[in-house]
Parts: C-alpha cells; structure tokens; sequence
C-alpha cells in the first residue's frame, strides 16, 4: 500500500488508534529502513508539514507497506519527532506532540485565541496534560 499522506494522519487520529509501543518503532525500521537506515531522521524533529513532504517524497521513491504499518510509521513520528508550536499548530498535531486526547488539543486551540501560550508552565494549567509526557516532549514544543 501507498502512503495516503496525510490521510494516514487523519485515519489515525479518526480510529482513536492506542499510544504508541515498540510495534511502531518496528514499523518505522520495516518501512523507512527498506532503502536506508534510520540515523538519517532519528533525533532530527521538523514540523509536521515538513514530515509530510518527506513522506510524499519517499512514496515516490517506492517508499510503502500495510495500512497498520503505515499508521504506525505516522504516530510514530508525530509522537517522536514533529516540532509544534501551541500557538499555530493545527489541533491534530498538538494532540499527537502532547500524547492528548482530542478534547485537550480542543482546549488548547481555544485557549490560545484569548490568550497565547508563553510557557510550559502555560500549558501545565491545561487539564488533561500528562506532566511526565510534557516534560519528555518540552525540546519539540514551541510557542
């Protein structure tokens, strides 16, 4: 199967797929790794639009597998490697980035149209964030 970027992000966020394990890292090591190792992305977080022009880039370099395979390649990177920044970033990406449900990135868009972000210690005021998630995710959040 192609990669249906984005619909591979929306498939994703629409099935309410569950939290990523080490299934998805060998996901990303059977997809990614058909043509290349995984250094060239690993510790490398871009925005979510430029993850995508990667993935269209490397479908049409042959770049493909199953529909699971593919929606853990997308949930992967979201949650390991996409930049976002809480004042302009799309409400999907800031769900995948803060490991929240869709209702506190529905909070966090809201919030930020009366009052932008300046912080962590913003966002920690947003109920529903995981303080150990936001901790381990502060380097790709920007505001």
């Amino acid at each position: 199967m192609k990669w249906p970027l984005p619909a591979t992000f929306f498939l994703l966020a629409a099935s309410g797929w569950a939290a990523g394990d080490g299934a998805d890292w060998e996901a990303v090591t059977a997809v990614c790794g058909k043509c290349h190792t995984t250094a060239i992305f690993e510790g490398k977080p871009r925005s979510w639009d430029r993850w995508n022009d990667v993935f269209a880039e490397m479908t049409q370099h042959g770049a493909n597998g199953t529909t699971e395979q593919l929606m853990r390649v997308t949930r992967y990177f979201l949650e390991n490697l996409t930049l976002v920044n809480m004042n302009t970033s799309a409400a999907e990406e800031i769900a995948g980035v803060l490991g929240v449900s869709d209702e506190v990135a529905a909070t966090i868009v809201e919030r930020r149209q009366k009052q932008r972000f300046n912080s962590i210690a913003d966002l920690r005021a947003i109920s529903g964030i995981d303080a150990a998630k936001l901790e381990q995710r502060k380097s790709r959040i920007s505001f």
